[in-house]
């Protein structure tokens, strides 16, 4: 009867509701807490009813009134029987310090830190519950909270150092922290809670965890007291992602496609849960704000914002939060809004609440004030003086300088005209067209002689056209109606336009010949592209439709065969004349990276025998392997039955002789691979066929075994 309430209980829905199955295995005995890392024993489970809800269901997995008293006495079942054992012949079990609804915590020495001699030999196992261990769902919960702690290194969060298995027993490795939570501090602060300087420390490195862990995508989900422990250090440390989201922030357009199993059903706590959690929608990073107002509320009053009520509840009553009298004014508007609203601004990061609680106003000196506007008055006074001053000696500067000018401008030689209405620039205009209609032969003589100048000079190969239009412009400045001029410049454009069309179809010539490097006794495309640069800087070259069709059917080749070689060569091609191609913009992105990796592979493989190994390039692997491993993750999509899995399995091992052992990408898709078995299982149990379902738990332990194994190795 025990296997059939078990193979009953689990969830027919394929797609893994997590929190149904505990709800329904664990109904008779104890309140559903999901996980519940706790290094404060059964004190973390005490003055709170931490029931879950299914974001799904929008309804409570249990009912609110099961007594606490029956919770805290549970013992766990598998306590007894892993006291004084080694798993993994590494961790050897001490002592129980927690337990919760699935899992026992235990306190542990690992064998090759005591090795080391270091002095702090201790972790903290998390370990799946015996009655569980043979449920493929919870064992995805403790794998899946494994990966999302993984994925954070900060300080002020716990850190998850491995997972694995050892026969039936499911287990994760984590940093063993001596200290309370926050919850455990709230009782010893009552009746008045904590002052704010206290409690901002707290606060700021509790922000400080969360804006990492957004920063990087994850969502706690879960924020409450007994999900924050304060160290003897007086450090913050923030517990238990085991129900967090992930929010996708980038995407790597290089990077192989990933396919993750994430559960459609998260637990979390009703009483810090906002009105958006409540209403079943997926948890956003401002829900874990709102959570936080609560706990900050919390430790600065030793009550819960809505009387330990769902903000819902609280709302339906007319419930207003008023300020706590260690709450600062200045500080309370902000997180009253949070509170009364029943939800966080979705532009309130982690960062403006944190500067928004550390803000000081400064006062305003108002004898300083005083002080600077008494001396800017004086100051006006002394200026306006000088200014009248200055205003006489520069009336008589003008007279004299008039004066000057015109007795210059009576002895001014033709050479020296242009000069001189350069510099004069308050010259009257009938003096200065007066200038020009007298000396108009000598000027536009000068110009036409720099002109020659520049056609004669042999520095290049062309003219330097620039330059000639250049003194041009010049002269049209002083003659801008002179046919002489304008005839001229028209000669020079034909000039250039010929010097151009010439050197842009010897370009194409050699394109469409695909003679991509330079043949001796000619030009290179190269050096033509330069010539065309040197006459025209902007001007717009275009390759023929042949060139382009040539290029790219040789573009493809190269990337067919990983030719590292032609790579090389015909990147700089695409680069040079091609990169504003909507046609080849895709596979020149590809190539410029595709070279680096095949490069970096040959590297490996000509260095891996020598005395001088290179590390392997993991980088350039993923890139060179991309589709196949696009092609293994869909076919772990399609996968229909445990037979599917088991050829995909032979694939994968075939295909894994490319990497090094315990090459993380094999690992995820290994991994991958195991989660499916265990989704054949829960289905297989649902319809009664135990044998079938077991072969493929035991599928799915091999592999991870596997993945272990290959791990330790690398």
């Amino acid at each position: 009867m025990e296997d059939q309430s078990k193979n009953n209980s689990i969830n027919k829905d394929t797609s893994g509701d997590k929190t149904k199955i505990v709800k329904t295995q664990k109904r008779e005995n104890t309140v559903d807490k999901i996980i519940d890392s706790n290094y404060e024993g059964s004190a973390q489970l005490n003055n709170e009813t931490n029931t879950k809800m299914s974001q799904n269901q929008n309804t409570y997995s249990l009912d609110n009134k099961i007594d606490n008293t029956s919770c805290n006495q549970r013992k766990p079942s598998t306590s007894q029987s892993l006291v004084g054992e080694t798993i993994k012949s590494r961790y050897e079990i001490e002592s129980l310090i927690g337990h919760g609804g699935l899992c026992d915590v235990y306190l542990a020495k690992d064998k090759i830190l005591e090795s080391s001699g270091t002095d702090k030999p201790y972790v903290a196992l998390k370990i799946l519950q015996e009655e569980f261990s043979s449920q493929p769902e919870t064992a995805r919960m403790l794998i899946r909270e494994a990966q999302q702690t993984q994925k954070l290194s900060h300080p002020n969060i716990i850190r998850v150092y491995d997972f694995g298995v050892d026969g039936d027993v499911y287990f994760l490795v984590m940093e063993y922290v001596d200290g309370e939570t926050l919850e455990t501090l709230i009782q010893r602060s009552r009746p008045d809670g904590l002052k704010f300087k206290a409690a901002l420390s707290i606060l700021n490195e509790t922000l400080n965890a969360l804006a990492y862990a957004h920063s990087l995508g994850v969502v706690h989900a879960d924020l409450k007291p007994a999900n924050i422990i304060l160290t003897s250090e007086g450090k913050v440390k923030l517990l238990d992602f085991g129900v967090s989201k992930t929010q996708q922030l980038k995407h790597d357009q290089y990077a192989a496609k990933r396919k993750t199993q994430e559960s459609d059903t998260l637990g979390f706590t009703p009483n810090y849960a906002s009105l958006d959690i409540l209403s079943g929608n997926d948890p956003q990073f401002s829900d874990d704000i709102f959570a936080l107002c609560c706990i900050t509320y919390e430790l600065l009053s030793c009550k819960h914002p809505y009387a330990r009520t769902p903000v819902d509840e609280a709302l339906k009553k007319n419930v207003r939060v008023t300020k706590p009298a260690h709450f600062p004014l200045t500080k309370w508007s902000l997180v009253s809004k949070v509170l009364n609203k029943g939800l966080a601004p979705t532009d309130l990061s982690a960062e403006l609440l944190k500067q928004h609680i550390n803000k000081t106003r400064w006062p305003v000196y108002t004898s300083v004030a005083a002080s600077l506007v008494v001396a800017t008055l004086l100051g006006l006074v002394y200026q306006d003086q000088q200014d009248q001053l200055t205003q006489l000696e520069a009336a008589l500067n003008q007279q004299t300088n008039h004066i000057s000018s015109a007795q210059a401008l009576l002895d001014t030689a033709p050479e020296n005209t242009k000069s001189l209405i350069d510099s004069q620039h308050d010259l009257h205009p009938v003096i200065k067209a007066g200038f020009l209609r007298l000396y108009k032969p000598y000027l536009l003589g000068a110009y036409e002689s720099k002109i020659d100048d520049v056609l004669n000079s042999d520095v290049s190969t062309y003219p330097n056209y620039d330059q000639i239009e250049e003194i041009l412009q010049q002269a049209k400045v002083y003659y801008p109606d002179s046919h002489k001029i304008e005839v001229l410049a028209l000669d020079i454009q034909s000039s250039k336009h010929s010097t151009l069309l010439s050197i842009a179809r010897q370009i194409n010539s050699q394109l469409e010949k695909s003679s991509y490097t330079q043949i001796e006794g000619s030009k290179s495309i190269y050096d033509l592209k330069q010539e065309l640069r040197q006459i025209h800087q902007e001007y717009p070259f275009v390759p023929s439709s042949l060139a382009s069709e040539v290029f790219g059917q040789h573009l493809n080749e190269a990337l067919q065969l990983r030719d590292a070689a032609a790579l090389v060569t015909l990147i700089k091609v695409g680069n040079t004349f091609f990169a504003d191609s909507d046609e080849h913009r895709q596979n020149i992105a590809i190539s410029n990276a595709m070279k680096d990796a095949v490069l970096e592979m040959k590297l490996f493989e000509t260095a891996k025998d020598s005395q001088n190994p290179l590390p392997f390039p993991a980088d350039a692997a993923r890139l060179l392997y991309q589709e196949e491993f696009e092609g293994l993750y869909y076919r772990l999509k399609q996968a229909r039955t445990t037979v599917n899995l088991d050829k995909l399995v032979k694939d994968i091992d075939l295909f894994s002789e490319n990497f090094p052992t315990g090459f993380q990408d094999i690992n995820d898709l290994r991994f991958q691979t195991a989660d499916k078995y265990l989704q054949f299982s829960d289905i297989l149990l649902n319809k009664r066929k135990s044998t079938s379902a077991r072969r493929a738990m035991k599928k799915a332990n091999e592999l991870l075994r596997r993945i272990e194994t290959d791990s330790v190795q690398s």
